[in-house]
């Protein structure tokens, strides 16, 4: 009799040690490759889950039959070989609810319901032949933006799973929408960039003569200018000179005569346009261009509170945060950033 309750002890504790793996991987996923070995060769009994080439997730089981001391293993439903899905699915144990769920309903209890429905296999006799790709994936990405206004604010980490699902599939759909345009474009953009080829020296050659031209223009242009702008200081020096020597002359008690004055330089009027004798005239503009900064201090106080001078050093401090350095003047709150 003792023999028989020890044997039937040792049995039980045998079905008990199949099972430790998993309930303890279950328990606490992270702990998977760590204090949870995983060896390739040496599934462990449980229930799992393991990505597919739609994107979604079989339903995976690993076990030993009733009476038997060999694993078996099903993958969505097909009997398949325990090495070979076991080191897909071994990171992603499920409980026996959701592998249930899985396996009845073909979803996944965590899953996002527009999700669900997107990548479910299509009813027989499904035919979309009548509708363009475009306008499916219209479709589904409008479909899957309603179901985005679900998680506008994630309240639990199990409406954060299924947010990502969504968001998942939104990228998907995103990248599937831009290879087909891209599909589509890529003979007229190759046509484009033959063209370009033939074309574009040409284009570039003679805008770079024509720009050589027009810099030359407004350098002459320039020194007239500068020319004009020093005759008229020298005749307000002149003018100023006879001012200040009959003022003189007249404190003196000296007898003078009205001074005779300097005629005054002609006020510059803006430059006229230049006509060629061939296509269209240039016109010319006289206007002021910063060369140098000469005090960077002065200048922040001329400018601080311009907008765009505010977000440029908002983003240089941003920077200087990112290199991981000490920047004053600014308030910081740590964020956490979803890739």
């Amino acid at each position: 009799m003792t023999d028989t309750f020890q044997s039937a002890g040792a049995a039980a504790s045998a079905i008990v040690d199949r099972w430790r793996w998993y309930f303890a991987a279950l328990k606490d996923p992270k702990e998977i490759g760590k204090s949870l070995p995983v060896h390739e060769n040496e599934p462990q009994q449980g229930y799992y889950r393991t990505r597919n080439q739609a994107g979604g997730l079989d339903p995976v089981a690993i076990f030993y039959p009733e009476g038997s001391s060999e694993l078996v293993a099903y993958r969505g439903g097909r009997e398949v070989e325990p090495d070979r899905v076991w080191s897909f699915c071994c990171r992603m144990p499920v409980s026996y609810d959701a592998y249930k769920h899985a396996t009845d309903h073909g979803g996944w209890p965590d899953d996002d319901a527009t999700v669900s429905a997107q990548i479910a296999p299509a009813p027989p006799g499904h035919n979309s032949g009548d509708i363009s790709e475009v306008e499916i994936l219209r479709d589904q990405i409008e479909a899957a933006k309603k179901g985005a206004n679900a998680y506008a604010k994630i309240t639990d980490d199990a409406m954060l799973t299924k947010a990502q699902s969504l968001r998942s599939r939104l990228n998907e759909l995103s990248g599937e929408a831009d290879k087909k345009r891209e599909a589509l474009k890529r003979p007229h953009f190759e046509a484009g960039k033959a063209i370009d080829k033939e074309w574009q020296p040409l284009v570039k050659s003679a805008k770079e003569a024509a720009d050589g031209i027009r810099a030359a223009m407004s350098a002459y242009e320039t020194e007239k200018l500068r020319l004009q702008r020093e005759t008229e200081r020298k005749a307000e020096i002149a003018r100023q000179q006879a001012e200040d020597e009959a003022k003189k002359a007249a404190e003196a008690g000296k007898p003078t005569l009205k001074p005779i004055l300097p005629e005054p330089a002609p006020v510059a009027a803006m430059p006229a346009p230049i006509k060629g004798t061939y296509g269209k005239a240039a016109s010319v503009k006289v206007k002021l261009i910063v060369t140098k900064v000469t005090d960077p201090a002065a200048l922040f106080g001329f400018l601080n509170g311009h907008p765009e001078l505010d977000d440029c050093m908002f983003k240089l401090a941003q920077r200087a945060i990112d290199a991981g350095r000490t920047v004053p003047g600014i308030t910081t709150e740590e964020q956490a950033k979803v890739a």
